[in-house]
């Protein structure tokens, strides 16, 4: 039993530190050796709970499609307005990137696969059908009515992959702030953009 609990606690170990390995320099500049220095380990013990890189990579973006699963039923089953629910959407996605460094990795891994795939990304096609369906079944205000579903809901994630993307560091703090205010500019409109800008 205690042998058992102390391989699960080296295997949460060595996701760990593959995530920020992988935080640090993507999937194809990650080292595995960091990654065994890092848990004081072999590489060869290393391998004994993950074959390879690509297995670590895996097991982190299944970590990734987990979380997101349960973020989006969470504001999927809220009363909240259209644009609220939206926001709270991305802000709850930041704030796990920001406490997650599991998550943040596999969104890095993710998101740096996207410009040679065809598909998007499993989060970014389920953020999307989510807001699509939060905007279609929504209630509207006047500017939600002057905006087609489609554009409101690649502009959720155009909002969180933009301030994931050009966040000032790799562990992305901060990131849920920008997220909120992104979108308090985007329904404040223009007048608060130039109000922020003559600060």
């Amino acid at each position: 039993m205690a042998k058992q609990a102390r391989s699960l606690r080296t295997h949460e170990l060595v996701l760990d530190a593959a995530a920020a390995e992988f935080v640090r320099h993507g999937y194809p500049r990650a080292n595995l050796q960091h990654v065994a220095a890092r848990t004081g380990l072999t590489k060869g013990a290393l391998y004994g709970h993950f074959a390879s890189k690509e297995h670590l990579a895996r097991a982190l973006t299944e970590h990734l499609d987990e979380v997101v699963d349960d973020i989006l039923a969470r504001h999927a089953a809220t009363d909240l307005p259209v644009r609220e629910r939206l926001r709270a959407l991305c802000c709850a996605l930041a704030e796990r990137v920001e406490s997650d460094v599991r998550f943040n990795a596999a969104l890095r891994l993710v998101l740096d696969e996207t410009p040679g795939n065809s598909e998007p990304p499993k989060i970014l096609a389920d953020l999307r059908a989510l807001a699509t369906e939060v905007v279609e079944g929504g209630e509207g205000g006047e500017a939600l009515e002057t905006t087609p579903s489609a554009a409101l809901a690649d502009l959720t994630r155009v909002i969180l992959v933009g301030a994931y993307c050009t966040a000032p560091d790799l562990e992305r703090r901060g990131l849920a702030a920008r997220v909120r205010e992104l979108w308090d500019a985007l329904e404040e409109g223009p007048q608060a953009v130039r109000g922020t800008a003559a600060q």
